[in-house]
């Protein structure tokens, strides 16, 4: 029994080691195209917090692009990883873009309804308590420990619309 308590206890110190949280979420929108109800970080414990969005449209757009930005914050923020544009509309309709999808599955399981296209006024999108898994997000980007930020900008008739940006904080203290 002693070491069943003991390996438990490793395990517990084991996995604290690792943090991840979202630091930062700026939310801009065109005016006239919609406006963000909620756009907001939601404390849930010292180490822990979501994301809380509500988004609602207010005219009709029916080719939007989506531009996904990855970057990592060393003496400013630099490019990382990713920075694609996509068609969304295809995208919500194929699934046709294999980094996209890997980014949409952190998102999804949040989303009360599925994306639809074309999107019309009155539309919302709510996406309320989505919280970071830094161990599932590194089984699919290999980060190190650093400040990460995402921006996301939809563009509607070659102009950006809405964008949403975001940062995180990963610490794996025993890489030091």
């Amino acid at each position: 029994i002693m070491n069943v308590v003991l390996v438990f206890g490793c395990l517990i110190v084991f996995l604290a080691l690792v943090e991840g949280k979202f630091n930062s979420l700026y939310c801009s929108v065109d005016e006239e195209y919609g406006e963000f109800k909620v756009c907001k970080l939601k404390t849930i414990t010292r180490t822990r917090n979501s994301i809380n969005i509500h988004f609602r449209q207010k005219m009709l757009a029916e080719k939007v692009y989506l531009r996904v930005e990855m970057m990592k914050r060393n003496n400013g923020w630099r490019p990382f990883l990713y920075d694609i544009t996509v068609n969304l509309c295809d995208f919500a309709a194929k699934n046709n873009n294999m980094i996209l999808n890997m980014v949409f599955a952190y998102v999804t399981p949040c989303l009360v309804r599925p994306l639809n296209c074309p999107f019309k006024p009155n539309d919302t999108v709510d996406c309320p308590n989505l919280e970071w898994s830094m161990d599932e997000f590194r089984v699919r980007f290999p980060i190190e420990t650093g400040e990460y930020g995402m921006r996301w900008t939809f563009i509607v008739k070659n102009k950006p619309r809405v964008s949403i940006n975001g940062s995180t904080e990963y610490r794996n203290y025993r890489e030091h």
